[in-house]
């Protein structure tokens, strides 16, 4: 699978920083707030190097407009070694009411000082799809109970942002 690697750019992380800590503690990742907002910088830098126009409404919701499609951006983070394929993201089961229509996915490596976007999905097929796993809280997952129900899945299931326009098109 194609994926966009983007180097952080120090304003993303100072914007971050700046930003007040807005979401609620339902995340199953720490510092979901910075993370988040570094991941949709990427992804709106990736989004206008393939010249895919959107706009940046960032609403509970979705975080984009594109092409009158909601798409919201779901950001990971990695401490611990290279991003692969093989490797997971999870999202928390009060996601499922979100009013978006599509996902794009990004994971950030902290080391590595990078954010890899991933891929991209339905927001309907990520949550129907057998390519994903529940887990509900208290499971554990990677050798620790999970906070809250769950569902998790392996950035080789996405669709390559290259083939968003695609994606979008077909939800329309």
């Amino acid at each position: 699978m194609k994926k966009v690697i983007l180097e952080i750019d120090p304003l993303w992380q100072e914007i971050a920083d700046d930003s007040p800590e807005s979401l609620n503690g339902r995340s199953v990742n720490k510092n979901s707030y910075a993370t988040g907002v570094i991941g949709e910088l990427a992804v709106s830098q990736a989004l206008a190097s393939l010249g895919i126009g959107h706009s940046n409404d960032d609403t509970y919701d979705y975080d984009f407009l594109i092409e009158g499609i909601k798409v919201d951006v779901k950001t990971t983070n990695f401490i611990h070694g290279k991003i692969k394929e093989d490797n997971h993201f999870m999202l928390t089961n009060y996601l499922r009411n979100q009013q978006c229509e599509a996902y794009i996915v990004a994971a950030i490596n902290f080391p590595e000082n990078s954010v890899y976007i991933m891929g991209c999905c339905a927001k309907f097929w990520f949550w129907e799809t057998g390519a994903a796993k529940d887990y509900k809280k208290g499971e554990q997952i990677f050798k620790k109970p999970i906070r809250e129900d769950a569902r998790n899945m392996k950035f080789k299931h996405l669709t390559s942002i290259y083939e968003l326009p695609l994606l979008l098109e077909a939800l329309k």
